[in-house]
This record gives structure tokens, sequence and C-alpha cells, in this order.
């Protein structure tokens, strides 16, 4: 549209704020950000005087540094901020150059400068009716461009005039080089063909059973664009089945305002498929939630489905088994090839626990123990973060447990785990990627049935207590308070109450079948 008088002239940064979140995680500043921030992480820099311009009455700007001056930022850094946005801010500077050179100095390399800006050719100019008397400049998309020129190398990945609904404005985003190169892939070719979006946030075992869709809709003909957080893309950023990634942190986009993020991207794919909740909150209940408060009889009736099947079918995609696969690169597996040539075997891979509380066997010390005894040439390989690191303590005088809790990364564990002879864990995303590789594996389920999680598994065994009353709870635990505990051991009751006879047991079997199949 083309501005009218009854137009409003404020608050124009929510017009154009679902556009911005690629561009800004991490730390950066709203300079001119007026009464409202764009997204609450946002630094606010503002010089306090939209009283006297917009009418506002004594309504205190959502700044959280006051300054008088755009062109003048000397007390912030330079070169440290990932993004620094600016909405109608910039036509109100005398010496914007100044404003643009001023700015760009306290973006890091690879950040972004993003602004959003009144049209000459869609809004009044100055001097003329209905136009802002504090307007210093009409400008159109190439009077920035040549501005930028002088500052540097930078990449116009976004340049859009935006007239439609209530805008009268154009957008930029320019990215920050190392080189002096200046680029324009805003230009470059956009896909062709269908185009579907794939929304998944969570962790390494909820990207891991989102990878089961993936080949389905290459097979449908999609270019596919993953929505999600850098830990999920941290696994996932080999596939091959994955054309696009739009990386968000956590709670960037707070979850109050998701669904209305979600319907603004939605518009621009053929297919949208939003696998959030499609296993916590849908069959596994989350506090809060009238699941949750279900008796323990109707969760295990109702909630007693398979999680990638459900994800399958909300994908459009047909399940004849899950197909969650880990892809390592060349260099990864370079690198397996040389610490496999120093790990001889049976090799056995322990995961020593999950993401959640309860995902923590305390039997594992006996297990080590059969295991070291029965299998003189056998390997223990204990992988984790930093906080399972205590645990293997008992085991650092032991040469064959070769403790690796937070000294490999998940991505370094996983190209491994795939050359192993047996994997052993709990509900893991270890074991998920591991689901349909040839190597027998032993779960060890929680909050889990084995029709939630492993029924499709190859070379599985699946065991859990059978004699805890609450298992399996079909509920989600970030505290202790719906999740019983054995006090003297300080783990959930349904991993005590398992046995070490019934892991070693599944263990044992599961490495005979492997030796009567290689013979």
């Amino acid at each position: 549209m083309t501005w009218s008088l009854n137009q409003k002239q404020c608050y124009e940064a929510a017009k154009i704020r679902w556009e911005l979140v690629p561009y800004t995680r991490g730390r950066g500043l709203d300079v001119g950000c007026g009464l409202e921030k764009a997204f609450p992480h946002f630094i606010g820099v503002d010089n306090n005087q939209d009283e006297w311009l917009f009418g506002e009455g004594n309504r205190a700007v959502a700044a959280d540094l006051i300054v008088p001056d755009a062109t003048v930022l000397d007390g912030l850094a330079s070169g440290v901020y990932d993004f620094v946005f600016s909405s109608h801010m910039l036509e109100h500077v005398e010496k914007y150059q100044d404003a643009l050179k001023e700015w760009w100095r306290l973006i890091k390399p690879g950040g972004f400068l993003i602004l959003y800006l009144p049209h000459a050719d869609l809004y009044p100019r100055r001097g003329t009716e209905g136009a802002n008397p504090d307007h210093k400049w009409d400008f159109r998309e190439a009077d920035i461009i040549q501005a930028m020129k002088d500052l540097g190398g930078w990449d116009l990945v976004r340049n859009e005039q935006r007239d439609e609904g209530e805008e009268y404005s154009f957008f930029q985003v320019y990215k920050k080089l190392e080189s002096a190169d200046q680029l324009f892939s805003h230009a470059d070719p956009k896909p062709v063909g269908k185009r579907c979006a794939i929304v998944r946030y969570g962790a390494w075992g909820d990207a891991v059973q989102m990878s089961s869709v993936l080949p389905g809709l290459k097979e449908q003909g999609f270019h596919i664009t993953f929505y999600t957080n850098p830990r999920c893309w941290e696994i996932m950023q080999s596939d091959p089945h994955i054309d696009a990634v739009y990386l968000q942190d956590t709670n960037q986009v707070p979850n109050p305002w998701l669904f209305d993020f979600w319907e603004h991207e939605r518009k621009k794919y053929d297919r949208w498929i939003n696998l959030s909740e499609s296993v916590e909150g849908t069959w596994l209940a989350l506090k809060g939630r009238p699941n949750h408060s279900w008796s323990y009889e109707t969760r295990c009736k109702y909630l007693n489905a398979n999680y990638v099947e459900f994800q399958h079918a909300l994908a459009g995609v047909p399940y004849v088994k899950p197909l969650m696969k880990f892809h390592p690169k060349s260099e990864e597996l370079v690198w397996v090839k040389e610490q496999r040539s120093i790990v001889w075997g049976p090799v056995m891979l322990w995961a020593i626990s999950g993401s959640s509380i309860h995902k923590i066997w305390p039997h594992m010390d006996q297990i080590f123990a059969r295991f070291l005894l029965t299998y003189p040439q056998g390997r223990i390989i204990t992988v984790g973060g930093t906080l399972e690191t205590h645990i293997e303590g008992p085991w650092r005088r032991e040469p064959r447990v070769i403790r690796k809790s937070g000294k490999w990364s998940i991505r370094e564990t996983l190209a491994f785990t795939q050359t192993c002879d047996i994997v052993v864990g709990p509900e893991t995303g270890i074991l998920n990627a591991m689901a349909m590789e040839p190597m027998p594996k032993v779960v060890i389920l929680s909050h889990s049935s084995p029709e939630n999680l492993t029924r499709d598994w190859i070379n599985t065994q699946a065991v859990h207590s059978v004699k805890t009353a609450c298992w399996p709870c079909h509920r989600m635990h970030y505290t202790s308070e719906f999740c019983p505990r054995d006090e003297q051991l300080g783990v959930a009751q349904c991993q005590a109450d398992l046995g070490p006879d019934m892991v070693w047991s599944a263990i044992q079997n599961a490495l005979r079948s492997q030796n009567r199949q290689a013979a």
C-alpha cells in the first residue's frame, strides 16, 4: 500500500518482526526502539524523544540505553554484536552515513545490519502533506546501498520493497564479511518446485526421530527447510535430505508469540509440518496439561502410541519402518577409523544418561565388572557430558574402560557408535540415532513403553522395571515432583527397581545373537 493520512506512524517494527528472526540470534541492538523493542532480548537504544515526535505523553521508551545521538555510540565495543536493527529511524538522522558507519563498527564478522525504512515512493516526501516533520531524508533502496559501499565487505541478503497490508517501507539485511567483497545474494535464484518446512526444536533425540520423515518428503519432491535450534542442528547439519536451515535460539521467539510466528512462516511453503510437541506434550504429558492428571491406567491406554509413526502421519509420509539416521562427515569417518584402530573388541558403548532426571541407571558398575570378566579382550566406551565424568570416576584406573564423557562431541560420539559391537543406555539421542543400525542395542526405558519408542527398531532389546507401579508413566519430568525416587540411590524408582541381572541377560543375549549371525 501507499501511506495515507489515517495511517499510524509508530510501532513500525511490529510489521516486520517475524522477518527479523533468522538475523537476530545472539546479542544485538534495536537502535531507535521507541516505546517497544521488536523482541525482548534486543538491547534497546533510543534518545527518548517519542513524546514530542508522536505525542505519546510521558510513556517511557523501551530503551536499555538512552543516547543523545545515534551516530555516536562510543561507549559500545567494536565487533562484538551479532546484529544491529533499526526501524524507521535512519531518516531522522542528518548525517545518516555516519550512523551507518557507527552501527557497522559494532557488528562482528558474520553478523547482520537490518534496516526497515519508509520508501520514498510509498510515503509522503519531506515537506508534503502527511510527511513526518522530523524526516531529514527520503530514501530508496539504492541510497542505502550507495552509503554502504564505503564500509567494507558485506552481502546484501535481503532487499525488498514492502507494500502489502499496512506497509509502506523497504527492508534490507547486510551480512558483514571478513573479506572486502560486496555481494548481492538476495538476487540469487530461489528454489523451484514444491517447498516444505519442518519445525522441530528440542534435544538430539528429537532431531533424530524427525529425520525419519525426510527421505519420504524427498521422494515426494520437496525442497526441505528445517526450522530448529542449534542443538538439533548440531547433529542434523550433514543430513543430505535437508536443503536449508532456519536457526532459532531457545526463547528467541518467546513461547507466547510462537503461534503468530508460525502462522506468518507457513504462508511461504506448500507444506508446513510442525513437529513441536509431537512427542512431549502429546504422548508424554506435560505438567499443567489435562492429560498429565489422567489416571495411570488412562495414560497407559491412550498415550501408548509410537512416536515416529505419529510424526510420519503429521508429515504426510507413509510409515513402513523408522528411517532415523545420523550422517557422519567424511572427516569424521577418518577420525573414527583412527580411533577404532586402537580400540578393538568386543566394544560396548555405554551412554551414561539422558537429558532428563529419570534417564540414568544406577547399576552400571556391576555390568562393567561382569563384562570385563566375561570378555577379556573387551573394551567399554563411556560417553556423556561433563556432568557424567564423576560417574566414570571409579573406573579411571581400568585401562579397558575408556572414559570419553565431556571429551567427545555428540557428532564424534555418534560417528564412533556406528562402529561398536553393542550399544547400551537409557532413552537418549544416542540410542535413537542407532535405532536402524545393525549392531545390537539394549535400551533401558523410563517414561516410555516399547510401543512408544523401540517397537520397530532393529536388533534391539528394551528392558524396564517389572515392579515399579508408575512405569511407564507417559509423562515428561523436569523435576522429581511427579517422578518417585529411590532415596538411597538418588535416581528414579523405575531405574532403581530394574536390577542388573535383567540388563546383563539382555547384553549377553544380544552379543550371542550377533556372534551367531557372524558365524
